[in-house]
């Protein structure tokens, strides 16, 4: 774990009703970070609540800056959406465990919904050229909480978008998006990697339609937490081998398999 104690904030941009993107000058960090890593930060501003708070890294150039794109829900990211170019964070990262690129497999599959795009467009861009094909599918409620990551589309990276009533892109939600992939008769379970991050509700059935055709996923899942580090616990995620995992240290992408998603995920 490293960090940096008075990382200066680049820019802060509003992008779309409630989401932001900061880009903050955090050299270690960005040499070190990989998708699906985590960062927690304290603003050090007046106001700020007591405890860091975690973000998903959304990209990095591997050499100076990493960029994370919040929604504003609280206390802290409302302060976050007025801080400005010079001002500071305390950061600590990059945590826990990030997304693993699949041996030999061709195909990556992103799968984002809401606030989930980060990490796993983060994995798209940066993997892409491990890849014959990589489909990024983005999902979202309406076309006002679709976050469509411009700013990461590559050469090589095809995009679906998903809004519930088709206001924008396709009607259906991202799980649709996933199905119509890997159910097509011409889909090869064995040469496919599901990543996918969004709402638990989503995560279970990202996993278990995985499961169920075979195909490797792995899951970013969106816990709550105060230390980041295990030593509070309040992250806890039920195993499928009985007890629990941690999203802090164990994860916070585990494999969809390792995740118990009918015990303790009611909340």
């Amino acid at each position: 774990m490293i960090g940096c104690p008075a990382s200066e904030i680049v820019s802060n941009e509003w992008l779309r009703n409630g989401y932001y993107a900061l880009m903050l000058n955090a050299p270690t960090i960005a040499e070190e970070c990989i998708p699906g890593q985590f960062v927690l930060l304290r603003g050090l501003v007046d106001g700020w609540p007591y405890l860091r708070r975690p973000f998903s890294v959304y990209s990095s150039d591997s050499e100076s800056t990493i960029e994370i794109v919040y929604k504003v829900v609280g206390r802290a990211t409302a302060i976050m959406s007025q801080m400005k170019a010079g001002e500071k964070f305390d950061v600590i990262g990059p945590l826990g465990k990030g997304f693993t690129p699949g041996e030999e497999c061709s195909h990556a599959i992103g799968v984002a919904g809401g606030i989930g795009i980060p990490p796993v467009a983060y994995y798209c861009r940066k993997y892409v050229g491990l890849y014959g094909r990589t489909t990024l599918v983005v999902g979202a409620p309406t076309q006002d909480e679709l976050l469509i990551p411009v700013g990461l589309v590559v050469e090589g990276i095809k995009i679906a978008t998903y809004t519930e009533h088709g206001s924008k892109g396709s009607c259906g939600t991202a799980l649709d998006g996933l199905a119509g992939l890997i159910e097509a008769a011409d889909f090869d379970p064995g040469s496919a990697e599901v990543v996918a991050c969004g709402p638990r509700e989503m995560l279970s059935e990202v996993a278990g339609l995985c499961l169920r055709r075979g195909v490797g996923c792995q899951v970013c899942v969106e816990e709550v937490m105060a230390c980041g580090v295990g030593a509070c616990l309040s992250c806890a995620v039920p195993a499928r081998a009985g007890g629990y995992l941690h999203a802090c240290k164990d994860g916070p992408v585990f494999d969809g398999g390792e995740i118990d998603w009918g015990r303790g995920l009611e909340r």
